[in-house]
């Protein structure tokens, strides 16, 4: 049984896991520095380096993969938990409904996006205020919030749907005739 992995979800952890690695770079340039001015990583040749950009890369996704995990495990529960987003655990309805609209997938995926965004930078947020680092705490609080808006958006949407109301028309903009 062949398993297909879409491009999108390699792309979307690998992405996430550089993010975070370089936020960590921004909040704990001291560290870095003493990573990489270690001797042995000096005195490495052409073939290990090899092999270091690959674990560094596979390390980039599995954070990513971990961040994304800790969205939908963590963060999705507290926020159906705390009913700060609305929510429908009916998957068979989901399923019945997805045929019906089919942008219900593409819903779901941005809703799975915001979700791991908003674990993303809530973690940068947390490491960025244990480090004092006040600026890029705030910068990664809105982050935060635009990406909570996000997810928040989706989801209504999604139970909209599941629920049989039609989605709302966007208002016409401009002069009325």
């Amino acid at each position: 049984m062949e398993i297909k992995i879409p491009f999108y979800n390699i792309l979307n952890m690998f992405l996430t896991g550089l993010v975070f690695i370089g936020g960590c770079v921004i909040i704990f340039p001291e560290y870095v520095l003493g990573v990489l001015n270690n001797e042995v990583i000096k005195n490495l040749g052409a073939g290990p380096e090899i092999i270091v950009t690959v674990c560094a890369f596979a390390t980039a996704y599995e954070i990513g993969l971990i961040i994304n995990r800790a969205g939908s495990v963590v963060i999705e529960n507290f926020l159906k938990w705390t009913k700060l987003i609305p929510f429908n655990d009916n998957y068979v309805l989901f399923n019945e409904k997805k045929k019906e609209y089919p942008i219900m997938s593409t819903l779901s995926r941005e809703y799975a996006l915001s979700r791991t965004g908003l674990a993303l930078f809530l973690a940068l947020l947390i490491l960025a205020s244990i480090a004092y680092e006040w600026t890029i705490a705030i910068a990664c609080a809105v982050i935060t919030i635009v990406y909570y808006l996000s997810c928040r958006k989706h989801s209504s949407k999604i139970v909209e749907l599941m629920e049989g109301k039609k989605p709302k028309k966007a208002k016409k903009r401009g002069k009325q005739k």
